[in-house]
Parts: structure tokens; C-alpha cells; sequence
């Protein structure tokens, strides 16, 4: 996948960066070390990076690369990534954000599979915990999150979107830029929304009512997790429920024992996990019990504060009226913030 000829490519490999020495190099490694018989060029969209980054990406040795500084304030994560599609020579895109890693030599194969063969104009990997460098518990509760989804999406009418659930609409909607594969004149013709959070999920919903399908690459996984704190994961969970209840009218929680429910049920299942079913060291059960502990809290309190309407605002309700300022706050901030935060 270097060299020194270079033909036009096949494939464009799209990732945006920012501060990423420590986690790129793994994905890079990987992509170097791929089984993929076809001409590739990266492009690196690099959101003004300060720890070395640019100057990393400017060293390697690819046959066809460029590294594009994106201006500090201006990053989106549809706007930055149809700006990269726009460059792009490829007649099919790669998405990849920074900090994943696949698995396997065969990863760009099987991820473009069906786009190659015409099954569908985009598909999607399969993101895997690892269980032994992130978090057990998650892993053991997720990994097969992927077989409850179908092989092939769509194409969905107007008239069957309006008449299903907001959950199914979601579950319809399932799309993931940590890895994608995307013909590129679609992705030119339906375009990503330029928002700063939730472009995948957006386009695949643009894409299934405009008659197009999606496939699941279900052997393409990768490693792909956070280590998060409390307050990364409310704001992040308030920006999703927001954004759920905009567009599928999805509600996670509604009512403050909702959340209350939700926490102690879900953090007791995880310990019983982490004490009674995981092998692993004592103290790693005591630590992601409280992980998980303190995650979930901030999920289901984001989620409630995120689905918060305007009325809140002028409500009797002193706690949400100061909820739903928090609410505002939060998505105004998410405009200002680069990749590295949501």
C-alpha cells in the first residue's frame, strides 16, 4: 500500500486527528499491515494538533497522502469529513476516526465487501471491546450487539418511516464513522449534515428515505472504546438524547426515577458481573464496578437532562428549569468543540 508509483487510487482512507500521538499509530500499523490489492490515498484532516501529530503524519512514507490542517473552531464531523470527500481521488471513501484499530489483515476487505460488489452504496464495521485492555464488563455485555442488526438496510418510504417506533427508527439509522465505507458519488449526491455530532446516524437515515441501502460488514470489527470521565459522558449523552428525540422522537428516560431505576438496575447487573461471572484480578472487580458505577450515572443523567424540552425553561420545576440551562449550554458548547471532545 506505499511505494513509489502512484497510480490514481481506488480507495481514499479519510481520518480526522487531532493531539493523537499515542492512539494513531496503532491504526496506522494496521492499515500498513492490510491484504488489499488496490491503489489507496490518505487523507489526514488535522484540527491544528500540538503534540506532534501533523509533523507524525507528515513523516510517513504512503504513496499518495495528504495531511489538511483544519482551522481551530472550525471542525464538524460532517462538515470536516464531506470537506475530505470533496478532495478525495478514490471512487470509494474510507471513514476511520484516530483511536480505532482493526482487526485483522483482512479488515479493509471484508469492510468493503459489500460496497465492492454492489450489495450497497455504504457500509459499516463491527466496533469490539477488548476485554482484557478496556473495560470487562462492557465487553462481555456488548460484543454481540451487532446480531440483532440485519445484514442490509433498506431502502425505507416516507410513509413506512411515519409508521414504526422511534426505537426501530433508530435501530434503522445505525451507522458508525469510527468505520465506514462509502461509494463516493453518493456520499456526494446525499451528503453528511453538517453538524458537529451524529452525522453518521443522520445520513444513514437521508439515505434509507432516498431509496439507497445500507449493509453491515459484520466480520469487519475493530477495537473501539473510551475511557471516559462523569462529565465527557453527560454532556456526550445529553448531545445524543437531544439529538434522538429531534430526529426519531427516542426517548431513553423520561422522569427522574427513570434514571434512578436505571442506574441501580444496570450498575447491580454489572457487578454481579464483574464479582460472580468475569474471571479477573480482585481489585479490577471493585474497579470497574465503580467505573461502570459512576458511567451510568452520567448516562441516564445526561439522557434525562438532553430530552428536556423548551417548556422546561419556564417550568415550576426549579431543578429542570437549571437542568435545561445546563441543556443549552452544553449544545452551544458542542459547536465550539473539536473532535477530541465529542
Amino acid at each position: 500500500m506505499s511505494g513509489t508509483d502512484t497510480p490514481k487510487p481506488d480507495f481514499s482512507i479519510i481520518v480526522p486527528t487531532i493531539n493523537s500521538i499515542g492512539t494513531i499509530e496503532a491504526l496506522i500499523a494496521a492499515l500498513q499491515n492490510q491484504d488489499f490489492p488496490y491503489a489507496v490515498e490518505y487523507i489526514f484532516m488535522d484540527s491544528c494538533s500540538s503534540d506532534g501529530t501533523a509533523e507524525y503524519l507528515a513523516s510517513l512514507a504512503f504513496a499518495d497522502k495528504r495531511v489538511v490542517t483544519v482551522p481551530a473552531g472550525t471542525f464538524s464531523h460532517g462538515g470536516t469529513r464531506m470537506q475530505a470527500a470533496r478532495l478525495a481521488k478514490g471512487k470509494i471513501v474510507f471513514f476511520f476516526t484516530h483511536d480505532m484499530v482493526p482487526i485483522g489483515r483482512d479488515f479493509l476487505m471484508r469492510l468493503s465487501e459489500p460496497v465492492r460488489s454492489g450489495r450497497a452504496p455504504a457500509s459499516y464495521g463491527v466496533f469490539q471491546i477488548h476485554p482484557q485492555r478496556h473495560d470487562p464488563v462492557d465487553a462481555y455485555l456488548h460484543n454481540d450487539w451487532h446480531l440483532g442488526i440485519p445484514d442490509i438496510t433498506g431502502p425505507i418510504t416516507p410513509f413506512c418511516w411515519e409508521q414504526v417506533t422511534p426505537e426501530l427508527k433508530r435501530r434503522w439509522s445505525n451507522f458508525d464513522d469510527c468505520s465506514s465505507c462509502i461509494r463516493r458519488d453518493v456520499l456526494l449526491q446525499h451528503e453528511f449534515p453538517a453538524v458537529s455530532y451524529g452525522e453518521d446516524m443522520l445520513f444513514a437515515k437521508r439515505l434509507l428515505m432516498a431509496g439507497e441501502t445500507i449493509a453491515l460488514a459484520r466480520e469487519a470489527r475493530f477495537y473501539h472504546w473510551h475511557h471516559v470521565s462523569f462529565s465527557y459522558m453527560m454532556k456526550r449523552m445529553i448531545i445524543d438524547q437531544h439529538l434522538s428525540v429531534r430526529e426519531f422522537g427516542y426517548y431513553y428516560v423520561r422522569r427522574k426515577l427513570g434514571v434512578i431505576k436505571a442506574i441501580l438496575l444496570r450498575a447491580g447487573q454489572r457487578t454481579l458481573l464483574a464479582f460472580l461471572k468475569i474471571r479477573m484480578p480482585f481489585f479490577r472487580k471493585f474497579y470497574w464496578s465503580f467505573y461502570n458505577l459512576k458511567v451510568l450515572s452520567a448516562d441516564f443523567i445526561g439522557k434525562y437532562i438532553g430530552q428536556l424540552p423548551e417548556s422546561a425553561a419556564r417550568g415550576r420545576s426549579r431543578v429542570n428549569r437549571r437542568l435545561y440551562r445546563l441543556q443549552q449550554r452544553v449544545l452551544s458548547e458542542v459547536n465550539e468543540k473539536s473532535i477530541g471532545r465529542y
